[in-house]
C-alpha cells in the first residue's frame, strides 16, 4: 500500500526527537540497504517499551507476600489498588470468576444479595478469560517457587498474551496508516497504553476491529465480517464499524461487498453465541441484564450531572435515553456522510461513530477510550491534538482512583474528577468538529493528500 513513507520530521511534535538523535535526512542521503531499523521495527520497539511501562503500572496490584505457613497471597494492604492507581479487573476477577478453578466459565456461579450471578463478559471475552486461567493454573507449580501467588502468575500471564495481541494490531495500523506509516506512533506510544493496556480484556476486542479493516484493504469482505462478528463476541462495540461501511454502500451504491461482511459478522457471532446461549441460557443472558439494571458509571456524563446536580438517574430512563441519544447521533452521522461533498473516509466515520456510543453510553469504564485510539488516528492524525487529547484522558483514571478512596482516607473530592471528566470528553468531541470540519472540505486532509487524494482504507467499498 505504501509507496513512499512521509518523513517523521513533517510532524512538528516529533522534529525535537529527530533533532535529538542527530536531526532529518539531508538532501544527498543514502540509507543502507542492510539498516536492521526499518521504520515499522522502531515502531514495534516504541510499542514493547510502553507496554512495558503498562505492565510496571499494574504490577503493584499483582504483588505478593508469603504467610507463616507457607501459603502465598495478594498483597493488597493499604489500599494499593487505590493509592498506586494500580487497580485492574484481571487480577481480582480470577477468583471472582471461578478462573482459579477447574470447569467451564459459563458454568460457573455465585449468589450476590440473593441473586444468582454468572460471568458477565460477552462469550469470547468469558473464553478467553477461562483459557488463560487454565494456562495459569496448569503451569502454576512450575513457577510457585518464585514467591508469587497463582493470580499474579494469572496476571502476568494475561498481559504477556494481550501484549503480543497489541504488537500485532500495531503492526496491521502501521500497514493500513500506508505512506503516513509514522502516525502509528500514536498509538504505539499513547500514554492510554500505560494507564488502561491491562485494566481490562479490550485490547483483543482492538485486534478484531483493526483486522477487518485491514482485511477489507485486501478485498476479502467476507473475513473482515467474520472478524467483525468475533470482535462482536468478545465485546460489543466492533459491531458500529459497520455502519460505517454502510455508508460507503449506501453512497457508493456497493452493496455486494457489504452485504459479504454483514453475512460474516452474523454467521460468526451465531457460531460463537448459540452453543453457550442453549446449553448455558441464564449465563449467557448475564451479560445483558447487568447491562439492563446497572446505573451510571463514575466517568460517564450523567455520573457529572448526578454529582454536581444530585439527579438520580434511573436505569430504565438511562437505557432509554443512551439508546435513543446513540441512534439519534447515528442518524446525524449517516447524513453527514451521505451529504458530504466527498465521500468520507472510513476512519473517519468510525470514530465518529464510536465517540457518539461513548457519549451517550450510561457505562464508560476508563479504558474504553482504548477504542478511539486507532479510530482517531486514522482518522485525523493532528499529533499535538491526538497526544493532549491522550494524555488528558489517562488522567482520569488516577484520579479516579484517588477519588474513590473517599474524602476519610484523604482522597480527592468529586470537582477534581468531574473536571478531568469533563476534560475528557472536551477533547473528544473537539476531535469529532474538527473530523466533521474535514469530511467537509473545511480543513486539510493529511491522509487524503499523503495519498493521492483517496481512501487507503477503503477497499471494495470504493466508486
Amino acid at each position: 500500500m505504501s509507496q513512499k513513507l512521509i518523513p517523521l520530521s513533517s510532524e512538528s511534535l516529533s522534529r525535537g526527537a529527530v533533532a535529538a538523535v542527530g536531526g532529518p535526512l539531508g538532501r544527498f542521503a543514502r540509507i543502507p540497504r542492510s539498516s536492521w531499523w526499518s521504520p515499522l521495527r522502531v515502531v514495534i520497539t516504541l510499542a514493547w517499551t510502553f507496554l512495558a511501562c503498562g505492565f510496571l503500572s499494574k504490577a503493584t496490584c499483582a504483588g505478593s507476600r508469603a504467610a507463616d505457613d507457607g501459603t502465598i497471597s495478594l498483597n493488597w494492604d493499604g489500599n494499593r489498588q487505590y493509592t498506586s492507581f494500580c487497580y485492574n479487573d484481571i487480577v481480582p476477577l480470577y477468583g471472582g470468576r471461578g478462573l482459579d478453578e477447574p470447569g467451564f466459565p459459563y458454568a460457573y456461579s455465585w449468589v450476590e444479595d440473593g441473586l444468582t450471578r454468572y460471568m458477565e463478559y460477552p462469550v469470547l471475552a468469558g473464553m478467553f478469560q477461562g483459557g488463560v486461567g487454565w494456562l495459569a493454573r496448569t503451569t502454576y507449580p512450575a513457577v510457585k517457587w518464585l514467591g508469587m501467588a497463582e493470580v499474579s502468575w494469572y496476571f502476568g500471564l494475561t498481559a504477556l498474551i494481550m501484549a503480543m495481541v497489541w504488537i500485532g494490531t500495531v503492526v496491521m495500523v502501521f500497514r493500513l496508516t500506508g505512506n503516513r506509516a509514522w502516525d502509528t506512533i500514536l498509538m504505539a506510544a499513547s500514554p492510554l497504553v500505560v494507564i488502561h493496556a491491562f485494566t481490562n480484556w479490550d485490547i483483543p476486542s482492538i485486534a478484531f476491529m483493526v483486522g477487518a479493516l485491514y482485511a477489507v484493504t485486501k478485498h476479502k469482505n467476507w473475513l473482515a465480517g467474520v472478524l467483525v462478528g468475533l470482535g462482536t463476541a468478545f465485546k460489543l462495540w466492533p459491531l458500529f464499524i459497520l455502519g460505517a461501511f454502510l455508508v460507503l454502500a449506501i453512497r457508493n451504491r456497493r452493496w455486494v461487498p457489504f452485504l459479504q461482511m454483514l453475512c460474516g459478522t452474523v454467521l460468526a457471532w451465531l457460531v460463537v453465541n448459540v452453543p453457550i446461549a442453549l446449553k448455558y441460557p441464564d449465563a449467557w443472558r448475564e451479560f445483558f441484564r447487568l447491562n439492563q439494571e446497572r446505573g451510571a458509571e463514575w466517568t460517564t456524563i450523567y455520573a457529572v450531572l448526578s454529582r454536581i446536580f444530585g439527579i438520580n438517574f434511573e436505569p430504565d430512563f438511562l437505557n432509554t435515553f443512551s439508546l435513543v441519544g446513540f441512534l439519534a447521533c447515528c442518524a446525524a452521522i449517516a447524513v453527514a456522510g451521505l451529504r458530504a461533498p466527498r465521500t468520507p473516509r472510513v476512519g473517519e466515520m468510525i470514530y465518529l461513530i464510536v465517540m457518539a456510543f461513548l457519549l451517550f453510553n450510561k457505562v464508560w469504564s476508563p479504558q474504553y477510550s482504548l477504542w478511539l485510539l486507532v479510530p482517531a488516528v486514522l482518522a485525523l492524525p493532528r499529533w499535538r491534538l491526538i497526544m493532549s487529547w491522550a494524555l488528558a484522558d489517562a488522567l482520569v483514571w488516577p484520579i479516579l482512583m484517588w477519588h474513590m478512596l473517599g474524602s476519610d482516607n484523604k482522597g480527592l473530592p468529586q470537582e477534581m474528577l468531574d473536571l478531568a471528566v469533563l476534560t475528557r470528553d472536551g477533547f473528544i468531541v473537539a476531535i469529532g468538529v474538527l473530523v466533521l470540519r474535514q469530511m467537509w472540505g473545511k480543513s486539510e486532509d493529511k491522509v487524503r493528500a499523503a495519498h493521492g487524494g483517496r481512501d487507503p482504507l477503503v477497499g471494495d467499498f470504493a466508486r
